[in-house]
């Protein structure tokens, strides 16, 4: 079988992928391993390139949501619908009226920090979910809103803590992270994150930093599924038109900037978690109504980057899915990973002791080529380290 860098390189060459950089570490410095790919003669991507993360902006809020914990600021299970009335007003939507208008009841249940840190809070994606979407539609929101309030001002589909939906939580953990702390999330961020891990290629706002916007890379695109990539600088990002920081979606970053808070969390060095906080990552966090709705989900995990085999050991942590079990070929337990739109992806498996980030900027999301690559850079990291 092909190796990775071999896969890869095939990739690249054949216009399957526009390129791709990949950096992983292991715990006792035996791995210090980073590799990119380009065209010939078209867009460089390396370790400096900037990408627009999607959804991988949620380890970052999610880290940051620990720490206001750590502060003692607010509690994993306090309601949080105090600080954000737009949240507090949102019902259970219960079906649709024959001419389309929402059924919805009041909620019963109050909706905690640790909710929305794991996706068990009641919320919905409209892109996801087809009620989410039926409600937006119902409701005409805007399809580029600026703020957080205005982009997921919808309706929550089951009882807080009693079930699980990937979601906009993790914005909402931006807001609460803002409330409590009186910061704008960029500023939080960059004095209590990405400023104690040098990570100096990170922000919500591209724009505003030339030097950061003129490393990033642009989208590719496969329009034909069987067909090659084609790059466009014209793409609209999730981003497009925001007015503040969306937590869960915002985040511009670079693989090597990535890598750092990766490191951090796999060494656990206390640069931004103290040790028994940053332990609750790994450790199982739904309810049990809850695991039972993702365990339910993870039997078509088509919704999902990467590769996830059916041993039914499944669970969320903070910040990615976590595996609780030992079944898997060489993720141990408490492996937590996560990825973003354009297919980036990421990995913490501490008790193996590795790490690893997986850099591409390219639509649609869960497309099979990169997740065939993802998969291979994955078990070469293992293999690399020793732990296979």
């Amino acid at each position: 079988m092909a190796t990775f860098e071999e896969q890869a390189a095939s990739a690249v060459a054949n216009d399957v992928v526009a390129g791709v950089v990949v950096i992983a570490k292991d715990k006792d410095g035996k791995l210090d391993y980073s590799k990119s790919f380009s065209r010939k003669n078209g867009t460089v991507y390396n370790e400096d390139t900037v990408l627009a993360l999607a959804s991988m902006s949620k380890l970052m809020t999610s880290v940051a949501g620990l720490q206001v914990v750590e502060k003692g600021l607010i509690t994993l299970d306090e309601d949080v619908t105090p600080l954000l009335p737009s949240l507090a007003k949102q019902e259970i939507l219960t079906g649709f009226a024959d001419d389309g208008t929402p059924i919805t009841r009041k909620r019963q249940n109050p909706i905690t920090l640790r909710q929305l840190l794991t996706h068990s809070a009641g919320l919905g994606y409209p892109f996801m979910h087809e009620e989410v979407a039926k409600f937006v539609a119902w409701k005409k929101l805007p399809p580029n809103a600026g703020t957080v309030d205005e982009a997921f001002d919808a309706v929550l589909l089951y009882e807080p803590g009693e079930g699980y939906l990937y979601s906009s939580s993790i914005d909402r953990v931006g807001q609460v992270i803002e409330k409590v702390t009186g910061q704008n999330l960029e500023d939080y961020m960059r004095q209590n994150l990405w400023g104690p891990l040098g990570m100096d290629s990170t922000t919500f706002f591209a724009a505003k930093y030339p030097n950061i916007q003129a490393r990033r890379v642009p989208t590719a695109i496969r329009r034909d599924p069987k067909g090659p990539i084609i790059e466009s600088s014209d793409e609209p990002w999730y981003t497009a038109g925001v007015k503040e920081p969306f937590g869960g979606q915002g985040i511009f970053s670079s693989p090597a900037d990535y890598m750092k808070l990766l490191y951090s969390l796999l060494v656990d060095d206390e640069k931004v978690l103290k040790k028994e906080t940053a332990a609750l990552m790994f450790q199982p966090q739904l309810s049990p109504k809850a695991k039972e709705s993702l365990l339910e989900k993870m039997k078509k995990p088509d919704w999902l980057i990467g590769k996830y085999t059916p041993t039914n050991e499944y669970d969320w942590g903070v910040g990615g899915i976590l595996v609780d079990g030992d079944k898997h070929e060489f993720r141990r337990e408490g492996y937590l990973n996560w990825g973003g739109a354009a297919n980036p992806f990421w990995f913490i498996d501490r008790a193996a002791g590795v790490c690893g980030v997986f850099g591409i900027q390219l639509l649609p999301i869960f497309d099979p080529p990169t997740e065939d690559l993802i998969a291979a850079f994955e078990k070469e990291v293992y293999q690399k380290a020793g732990k296979l």
